[in-house]
């Protein structure tokens, strides 16, 4: 009888038995029966059929389905019964049969060998308790340093002129005094806790969310860049003096806080962070910043107080209220509003008024003052602070060349030297770059730093790289490269009357531009004349007609990253930018047509001598070398050209090949002289010039005795133009900067784009000549074409510019012999604009 697939006999239940033979007989029938059981598998039904051979001769025959391979009765492997299943395989691995294998986890992993998967398991468990061990050691013999621990001001930095042998500066001598957590005012306190870390009192050692963003930000930078730190982490960091960035000093810094946060109180913890976080004008702690910037103790600070001086903490170089105050003002508002939100403050104070001046507490000149805050400023965008700065006893080198900075030192004395004492509010700034590397050469950022013993004022405003004004028709260049990158060409010919009307293009209505008194009518002129006279009313429409977002976004390419209004009045450099930003888009020009982003640190040593920054430029290729060509030859025209509002005081000694462009703003409000030099040596300097204390009246305009003009012109009898003192300025840098320098040329230009010429009016224009010659300009019957006078209008005007001022100034200074110069519009006309070149 089968039962279950299994016979069991044909004896009575429970009886063995009872004869040898029997039981013999019963034997074979069980092992036929087990032998005869035939399983075949119909691979395309899915089905099975069987046949059964009891012992008493019996045969059943049937088909069985199952939805998979093996169903419950698992079927022999592909080569029958003595063939290699999966069960065989297994078991010739040594697997105990039964055991499934490789059935977890991706196609990839079960792929792998059994013993290669084993070892990866048994690797990552063994890293992830080698880590926890490392964590519990590091945990246990890190030590949290307290306050008194803590040294400060004890490593002087020293900051070198590029040959690391002269010294430019030592910084160092940081104050300190602690107090405890009763002697601060509870303002105070609250304006810190608002800047810093609003949620510290409800908050761990460390902040979660803050280290899980950092982790982010840090696999995208490729290494250790940022971490979120909370004020019990900033003061951890407080403890270390090197500079390092690594994994390790990342977790040992974690550690350290967890332990402090278990160890100490919260009150603890804010007591010793107030008492070493760095506030800026070498001061460590909330009593020496109090009385540095207040004169009194932390005790007495009051919120509206205690909030300029925790605004600080972020970027205390940048943020100190007398060097920026719009910034400062701003951080300040943000603490405020965050004190109101969180309940420490009812209503918003007034800003303080009573803001100490600086003392100096540095070795060095004024000029290497204004170095040292540009290089803190440079490295602080790099990650090194100035706290580090101050207290970790760096040797940094700059770019700075301690010749070339004496000639600019000197180029400025002896321009407006010998009558500053009647123009102490003048400022003047002066910047040199190496376009090839974009290391800054030299840098003058102001003729004093701090109070001026004249006029008792103070002066923190780098004239270089912090002061924003008007760049006036020094943009011009912009506008010249994009036109020429959009197919303009220098032949090209374009009307040049002495006013242009655009028709609807302010918010005002009509946009009228014409270009300064004593400029003859040009009638027609081509784009290399229009250059070197700085004529308004050819760049304005031309810009115009090009676009002026394509004006913009070169202007962005080239360098300059101040805000520019999308007007036609762009081109006329009307939006304020820095010295730094007009220095680059030169500076781009004298390269070839290749941006190099200007930079003044060349590389700092810890206290160790290790290096732990290089500086470097970004190097882009933004301009065609047809566009530098081109754009160089009529710049050029600006100084050696008869029409060249640069001619009289920006030619170089020895004959040597410049180019660069006025600048002279409306009402006198600022003048400048940008250029560079031709040849593998060249320098690319910018000039501005502008009044610190200049008051306007309700449109915006310098009141009559506040400009420019009000204080040069008892001296010079006129105002102060791009092309006076400005370019005197840059020519004698420029000849000291590069004595001793093999003289070479220019390029020729490329002469590239398509020529387009104005339909000529059919009035008469007496200034033109009456008949062709051989170098008529295409296009224009009767117009003899020469590169520096190309429509002859040259011919009778007087270049010695005794009675206009000196000739060359700002849009074509000088008068023409016939007494019959354009009317001038009035300064400030509605919907008008007066660039003076």
């Amino acid at each position: 009888m089968a039962v279950g697939g299994r016979t069991r006999g044909i004896s009575d239940r429970g009886r063995r038995p009872a004869h040898p033979a029997e039981r013999d007989a019963l034997y074979d029938t069980v092992d036929q029966a087990a032998l005869s059981r035939i399983e075949l598998r119909d691979r395309d039904e899915q089905a099975t059929t069987y046949r059964r051979v009891s012992s008493d001769g019996a045969t059943q025959v049937g088909t069985r389905r199952s939805t998979g391979p093996g169903g419950r009765r698992r079927p022999a492997g592909p080569d029958g019964l003595d063939g290699t299943g999966p069960r065989r395989a297994a078991a010739a691995e040594g697997v105990k049969p039964g055991r499934k294998i490789g059935t977890h986890g991706p196609k990839w992993w079960r792929a792998r060998p059994l013993w290669l998967r084993r070892l990866v398991v048994f690797g990552f468990l063994s890293s992830v308790l080698l880590f926890v061990a490392g964590l519990a050691i590091l945990y246990t013999a890190t030590k949290v340093p307290l306050p008194d621990e803590i040294k400060t001001g004890d490593q002087t930095s020293v900051i070198y002129y590029a040959d690391g042998q002269h010294e430019l500066a030592r910084i160092g001598t940081v104050d300190r005094q602690n107090v405890p957590l009763s002697q601060i005012s509870k303002d105070a306190q609250h304006a810190v806790l608002a800047a810093e870390d609003h949620n510290f009192y409800n908050e761990p050692g460390i902040s979660y969310r803050g280290i899980a963003r950092a982790l982010v930000a840090n696999v995208k930078g490729g290494g250790v860049q940022q971490g979120g730190s909370t004020i019990t982490q900033q003061y951890v960091k407080n403890a270390f003096l090197t500079q390092d960035r690594t994994f390790s000093r990342k977790m040992k810094e974690i550690v350290m806080a967890v332990k402090l946060d278990q160890k100490y109180s919260k009150d603890q913890i804010l007591e010793f962070y107030l008492n070493t976080i760095y506030f800026g004008r070498e001061t460590n702690g909330i009593e020496a910043a109090s009385q540095a910037y207040f004169g009194k103790p932390a005790s007495q600070l009051t919120a509206a107080e205690g909030a300029v001086i925790a605004g600080l903490i972020r970027s205390p170089n940048n943020l100190d209220p007398l060097k920026n105050p719009d910034a400062a003002k701003r951080r300040w508002n943000e603490v405020i509003n965050t004190m109101i939100s969180q309940g420490w403050l009812k209503e918003k104070p007034a800003y303080p008024t009573n803001i100490s001046p600086k003392k100096n507490n540095s070795n060095s000149s004024d000029q290497g003052r204004y170095i040292q805050d540009q290089v803190i400023r440079e490295l602080e965008a790099h990650g090194i602070s100035e706290d580090q700065v101050s207290t970790a006893g760096l040797r940094i080198t700059t770019t700075i060349d301690y010749g070339r900075q004496t000639a600019a030192f000197n180029a400025v004395n002896s321009v407006i030297g010998p009558v500053y004492p009647k123009l102490s509010n003048l400022k003047t700034g002066l910047v040199a770059v190496d376009p090839r590397t974009g290391k800054v050469l030299a840098w003058y950022g102001g003729s004093l730093y701090g109070k001026n013993p004249a006029t008792g004022q103070e002066q923190y405003l780098d004239n270089v790289s912090g002061a924003a004004i008007p760049s006036g028709s020094t943009f011009k260049a912009v506008t010249l490269v994009t036109a020429l990158s959009n197919g303009a060409s220098l032949k090209s010919v374009y009307e040049a009357p002495d006013e242009v009307t655009l028709k609807g293009t302010t918010s005002e209505g009509d946009y009228i531009v014409h270009n300064d008194e004593g400029d003859p009518n040009y009638r027609y002129t081509d784009l290399a004349t229009a250059t070197a006279a700085s004529l308004n009313t050819v760049y304005v429409p031309l810009g115009q007609n090009i676009g002026v977002s394509k004006v913009i976004a070169m202007a962005k390419s080239l360098g300059v990253t101040s805000s520019l209004d999308n007007v036609a009045g762009v081109t006329l450099g009307q939006d304020s930018v820095r010295a730094t930003e007009m220095v680059s888009v030169y500076s781009t020009l004298a390269s070839g047509g290749v941006r190099t982003t200007p930079h003044i640190v060349d590389k700092v040593l810890n206290n160790d001598g290790h290096v732990i920054y290089q500086g470097q430029s970004d190097a882009a290729t933004v301009l065609d070398d047809h566009v530098v060509k081109d754009a160089t030859y009529a710049l050029e025209q600006v100084i050696a050209s008869p029409n060249g509002t640069g001619k009289t005081n920006a030619k170089l000694a020895d004959g040597r090949q410049a180019a660069g462009k006025t600048g002279t703003v409306q009402e006198y409000r600022s003048a400048w002289f940008c250029g560079y030099t031709a040849g593998s040596n060249n320098i690319a300097a910018c000039v501005n010039m502008f009044r610190g204390d200049a008051k306007v009246d309700k449109d915006g305009h310098p009141l009559p005795d506040q400009s420019l003009g009000h204080v040069a012109g008892a001296i010079t009898g006129q105002g102060v133009y791009g092309g006076d003192w400005p370019a005197k300025i840059w020519k004698v840098f420029m000849d000291a900067a590069l004595k001793g320098q093999p003289l070479e040329k220019f390029d020729p230009p490329a002469y590239a784009g398509e020529i387009t010429n104005a339909s000529p009016s059919p009035t008469p224009t007496p200034d033109l000549p009456a008949t062709p010659t051989d170098g008529n300009m295409p296009g224009l019957p009767g117009f003899t074409y020469d590169p520096l006078d190309p429509l002859g209008i040259n011919r009778g005007r007087n270049n010695g510019g005794t009675s206009g001022g000196d000739s060359g100034n700002g849009g074509g200074d000088g008068a023409t012999e016939t007494p019959t110069p354009s009317p001038s519009p009035t300064p400030g006309r509605q919907g008008g604009i007066l660039n003076l070149g």
